[in-house]
Order: structure tokens, then C-alpha cells, then sequence
């Protein structure tokens, strides 16, 4: 069965049709896009999602350190600028937005990247897109078992301070930035543990849209709005 689910959107036509289509008015009106997925989505997990379907929702709701323009160029995300690496191309070390924020007005945090990084590559989320950290240092030992999650190469320096150490420079590391390393609002993951991301209750965004109305059983829902600068992702 085809999934249909709705974008509440308030913006000007000119942006509309620049993201969406070649038609339509240039007055500013209230806009709702209808789209349609072959399949629902597995989870809102960004962690565990494991189909194309699941990464569409993530990538509609969360935004990592960087972004993607529609001409591939990585961007900024909730990071302040594209940084260079230092130590030969095996330590990064970013600032963030102040004002970036998760949907309940929470700021976005360097402990939630820290969160989220170190979940994912823990073997007891059995996550199986875990070797996208595999330049991270010590990410054979933690996925082994002989060290802990924490011993990922990312720590927070600070509230809006984050330091990733690779063990070997990777090429692909900034536009995995832009398309894999999300943040998770370390709170919500600790409310709601392995049940985090399988409704939108228990999901929170800090993308371009929240969710509104879904679960994996649900045929229907809606991405609300949330930040004009995600209009690029539709």
C-alpha cells in the first residue's frame, strides 16, 4: 500500500516553487504538499533505521553538523561553518549555532551528537550501519567490546564545543556530516530508550520538519514545518 503523508507549510510561493514545483501562485497562502511513499517507515531512529523509507523521515526531521544543498555542496548545518581538520586531517572540531534547537525550544547541544554517536556504534543497539563510524578512534575496540561507547572519538568541549578524532583521515567525512552523523536530544533518548523514534511522541526533531500523527502502523501523518531554511530538502 502507498503511504501518504502531508507538508504544513506557510511560505511564500516563490520558495514553494523553487523546492517543489514549476506552478502556482505568488501570493503567500497557506501550501499543503502531498507525497506518497511505496512503504511506511521503520522508525524516526536515526540510530537503527535500516531502509530508504526510514532514512527519508530522518533526513526530513533531523539536521547534522552539516547540510546538502540541492547542488551537493556541503553547507553548514547545526555547525557554524565547514571546518578544515587539523592533525592531519584526523581531528575536527566544531562550534555550534546558538540557535539551534530541538522542536521543544531546547538548544541543540554537543552532548547530543555525543548521544547519538556513541548509541549508535554501543553493539547493544545492534545497529547495522555502524561502520559509518569506522574512521572514529576507537571504534574497533568499542564495537569488540573491550572499550566502552564513551571511548568513541567524540567528546563535547563544551555546550556548543564538539571534537571528533578519526584514526585515519576520511575522505567522506564531511558529507557523511551532512547525511549520517545526526544529533538525538540526549534527554529524550533517556526517557525513552530502545523505544525512541518508534512513534512521533517519542521523536524530536531538530530539522527542517517534526512529526505529527505517526507510527510505524499508520498509512497517513505529517511533517510540520519547523525552520524555512529546510525548504532545500522537499
Amino acid at each position: 500500500m502507498r503511504k501518504v503523508f502531508t507538508y504544513g507549510l506557510v511560505v511564500t510561493s516563490a520558495i514553494l516553487l523553487s523546492a517543489c514545483s514549476s506552478k502556482g501562485s505568488t501570493s503567500n497562502k497557506q501550501k499543503t504538499l502531498n507525497v506518497t511513499m511505496i512503504q511506511e517507515p521503520s522508525t524516526a531512529d536515526p540510530n537503527k533505521g535500516t531502509d530508504v523509507y526510514s532514512a527519508s523521515l530522518v533526513h526530513q526531521t533531523l539536521e547534522g553538523l552539516y547540510d546538502v544543498t540541492n547542488t551537493g555542496k556541503v553547507v553548514p548545518g547545526v555547525a557554524t561553518k565547514v571546518v578544515k581538520p587539523t592533525n592531519h586531517g584526523k581531528m575536527y572540531t566544531f562550534t555550534l549555532k546558538k540557535n539551534a534547537k530541538w522542536q521543544n525550544g531546547k538548544p541543540v547541544t554537543a552532548e547530543d551528537f555525543v548521544t547519538s554517536f556513541d548509541r549508535q556504534v554501543d553493539p547493544k543497539t545492534k545497529s547495522q550501519y555502524a561502520s559509518r563510524f569506522q574512521a572514529f578512534k576507537n571504534f574497533a575496540d568499542v564495537q569488540k567490546g573491550s572499550k566502552k561507547p564513551t571511548a568513541l572519538g567524540v567528546k563535547a568541549l563544551g555546550q556548543r564545543k564538539l571534537r571528533v578524532t578519526l584514526t585515519t583521515p576520511d575522505p567522506e567525512f564531511n558529507f557523511r556530516a551532512a547525511t549520517e552523523y545526526y544529533p538525538l536530544n540526549t534527554a529524550a533518548v533517556k526517557k525513552y530508550g530502545q523505544q525512541y523514534g518508534t512513534s512521533s511522541v517519542k521523536t524530536l526533531s531538530n530539522g527542517a520538519f517534526s512529526l505529527q500523527g505517526w507510527d510505524p502502523s499508520k498509512d497517513a501523518w505529517t511533517y510540520k514545518k519547523t525552520s524555512i531554511s529546510g525548504m532545500q530538502r522537499v
